[in-house]
């Protein structure tokens, strides 16, 4: 072979293998994309309150409901106030990033709790505390599946709620549709299906979540979203000393 076709020839071979390593940065920045997309549709508004109502449905046809006021800012920090029942009242939780605390007037300081832990039913305190995949996950790789995109999600640390995530986003809409979510162990442990949309504050955001419980078959939690403002949460609110006491 003569010494300029073996140049050509090593071109192009390494030109192949560069697309080839190049392929996964490709899906991951595409995947990265979308997921941004979809959550304008969880976290429309930088700073904002709205109130939230959950419903849980056991087997066996009991019922139980309760409602919280969410105060969010900069998709990252919330503070979470129990608004009903009345023998709830005066309770708040403050999520920083992936940590969590709660503040109950009995107590003489917050306690450090895990965002996995049940809130209500199937939804923990991350459900609704944190209302953006972008903070928590990395978005790793997206495929198509017929008129949805799917995407693959991984934690950015041990922390969050859950290990993985699955989602499906509409091609033409980008709202979500469905979430699958798993523990380190990589069991599937629930689904969210987002029921409905719609507006609020000028803008078309996500109504109503169904999820369901995959290890008990049978129960499920309803989340409904309501009077979503925007709203100049006050910085000092995102404190663990100021509890409680705004």
């Amino acid at each position: 072979m003569r010494w300029d076709t073996f140049r050509l020839t090593m071109k192009r071979l390494l030109a192949i293998a560069l697309l080839f390593l190049a392929l996964p940065l490709i899906a991951d920045d595409k995947a990265a994309s979308v997921l941004a997309r979809a959550d304008v549709f969880r976290n429309p508004i930088e700073s904002f309150s709205v109130d939230v109502e959950l419903t849980s449905f056991a087997t066996g046809g009991k019922t139980d409901t309760s409602r919280f006021r969410v105060y969010g800012k900069s998709s990252d920090r919330s503070v979470v106030e129990f608004t009903f029942p009345q023998t709830e009242k005066g309770k708040y939780l403050l999520m920083l990033r992936d940590a969590m605390w709660i503040y109950i007037p009995s107590a003489s300081r917050p306690i450090r709790i895990s965002p996995l832990q049940r809130l209500m039913g199937q939804a923990s305190n991350g459900d609704v505390a944190r209302t953006s995949f972008t903070v928590d996950y990395n978005a790793t790789a997206v495929a198509d599946d017929g008129d949805a995109f799917v995407i693959d999600l991984v934690a950015k640390g041990p922390s969050v709620a859950y290990n993985r995530v699955r989602l499906w986003i509409d091609k033409q809409s980008y709202e979500p549709r469905r979430a699958d979510f798993y523990v380190v162990s990589g069991k599937l442990i629930k689904r969210a299906t987002y029921k409905a949309y719609g507006t609020m504050a000028g803008r078309r955001v996500v109504t109503e979540i169904e999820i369901d419980d995959l290890l008990r078959p049978g129960n499920r939690t309803v989340m409904r979203y309501a009077n979503l403002t925007p709203k100049e949460n006050a910085e000092k609110m995102f404190t663990k000393d100021a509890l409680g006491k705004w």
